[in-house]
């Protein structure tokens, strides 16, 4: 067996593992639950907003604490949840991280006041975050090439499924009623099921863990997770708080945090320890790109899933008509995303140019809809460009995600997939904090504000085009050498 230098460390040699197998993707299928089920509950509770504001008289802070409850946890924790995979093994932390969200989602639907539901979504995105991570960092760590492509791209599709079926099911839901069992708690029985789902077929994906010992760097855990959870607050509550000095504050002490984190990282890898986040990895300029264009994506994204059902319910859709529009995307996004392997076989890394250049077309074309038609009938006549959309999308996903992934040494899987989601989810809050205060200041209402969202989401993309491109060069350029 052949020796190699830790890339992210520069520590001492370590052994080089042999072949990675060609897992085949059916065998991640107990993993692939996780992305669907956090997805699923993010978007089916937004919808449910409303009715959780009329059953428990809500305000406006508590319900928007029933969202930020579960994401700013699931943001604060991820690197750490990675990190703990790495190190204690990946299906270990998986299956903790799924109980805890089997144990949150029963203790949600059976809340009796919006105070005990909000508590039971923290301990939800806690479990979150601890299951995440292992995902993509157990598809990295056991699989390589095409089945590597397939897996990344099966996680995506599980992803989308969960947002768009999550959209349809909480309207659904809402409006109707078990008996004695209001509709909404449903939400969170169908939320358990899919987490028993998860952790029944676990032991179906292959173990992992890193080859080397990996410490737990407290200080850097605990200036990390204070520089993100300020800035996940700050993001959150910015508008409620109509950006007044408090967000202005917790942005001070999260630059000011993260700034002392890196500078502790630095001094950890330069004494040959193994940091929480190495910076020799983070300056890898492929993957700084490649987290800055998720970034970007991500936050489009979010935009236009938040304008989406807002404007059309104005237009004379019911929040289950708005939900049903979206469900042919989500089905292209799921079909294509589990084909794209093969058009990356024929592509390489011009599918992630042409899947932006997709979503761009699409983007156009639903706002010239939008200039065409509007009313009861948008759901229908946005049918050729959300099915458009859906394409673009499935072929960004998955070659975005291995570029982020493939840089970050197989030793450190567990971190490729702590430091994507993380971006992710700081991402879909970013957006729609965008887009809402875009809609705030200008007054954009209904067939107006998804003109909005859409105007943001044209832009964003014409950016990561631009990263696309230029990922492209500097991967022909390496192949060249």
């Amino acid at each position: 067996m052949t020796t190699s230098a830790h890339p992210a460390t520069g520590s001492a040699p370590v052994p080089i593992r042999p072949d990675i197998a060609d897992v085949p993707t059916w065998r991640y299928v107990g993993f692939l639950l996780g992305p669907g089920a956090g997805t699923f509950a993010f978007n089916a509770v937004t919808v449910i907003l409303p009715t959780l504001r009329e059953r428990f008289g809500a305000g406006d802070v508590a319900l928007e604490l029933v969202i930020a409850g579960y994401g700013i946890p699931f943001a604060v924790l991820l690197i750490l949840g990675g990190r703990l995979g790495d190190r204690f093994g990946r299906h270990r932390l998986y299956t903790l991280g799924m109980g805890l969200f089997l144990v949150s989602a029963i203790a949600c639907a059976l809340a009796p006041s919006i105070e005990t539901l909000i508590a039971a979504r923290v301990v939800q995105g806690v479990g979150a975050a601890l299951c995440t991570p292992q995902v993509l960092g157990t598809i990295q760590a056991t699989s390589r090439g095409a089945a590597r492509i397939r897996a990344i791209a099966a996680f995506g599709a599980s992803g989308g499924i969960g947002a768009a079926v999550g959209q349809v099911a909480g309207g659904a839901l809402a409006a109707l009623s078990f008996g004695p069992v209001e509709g909404w708690r449903a939400v969170f029985v169908v939320v358990a099921l899919i987490a028993v789902g998860a952790i029944a077929l676990a032991p179906l994906a292959p173990r992992s863990r890193s080859h080397e010992v990996v410490a737990i760097d407290l200080i850097g855990t605990a200036a990390l997770a204070v520089g993100i959870l300020a800035a996940s607050v700050a993001l959150t509550f910015g508008p409620v708080w109509n950006w007044s000095w408090p967000v202005a504050v917790a942005l001070v002490v999260a630059a000011v945090a993260l700034i002392a984190m890196w500078r502790h990282q630095n001094g950890i890898e330069r004494s040959g320890r193994v940091p929480l986040l190495p910076p020799s990895v983070l300056r890898l300029r492929p993957l700084q790109l490649g987290l800055v264009a998720a970034a970007l994506f991500f936050a489009g994204y979010s935009a236009l899933l938040y304008v989406f059902p807002r404007a059309v319910e104005a237009g004379g859709l019911s929040s289950l008509q708005a939900g049903l529009a979206l469900l042919p995307f989500a089905v292209v996004f799921a079909g294509m995303s589990l084909a794209v392997a093969r058009v990356q076989s024929r592509l390489g890394d011009a599918t992630l140019v042409l899947g932006v250049s997709l979503q761009i077309v699409a983007l156009l074309g639903m706002a010239a809809t939008l200039g065409l038609a509007w009313g009861s009938g948008i759901g229908l006549w946005l049918q050729p460009a959300l099915i458009v959309l859906g394409i673009g999308q499935a072929l960004i996903f998955s070659p975005l995600t291995q570029l982020v992934v493939r840089e970050v040494p197989v030793e450190a899987a567990g971190l490729s997939g702590g430091m994507f989601s993380t971006a992710q989810q700081l991402a879909l809050s970013f957006g729609v904090i965008v887009i809402g205060g875009i809609v705030t200041f200008t007054g954009a209402a209904g067939r107006d504000e998804l003109l909005a969202g859409l105007a943001l989401d044209i832009g964003l993309a014409v950016a990561v085009l631009v990263l696309a491109v230029v990922l492209r060069a500097r991967s022909a350029r390496s192949d060249r050498v």
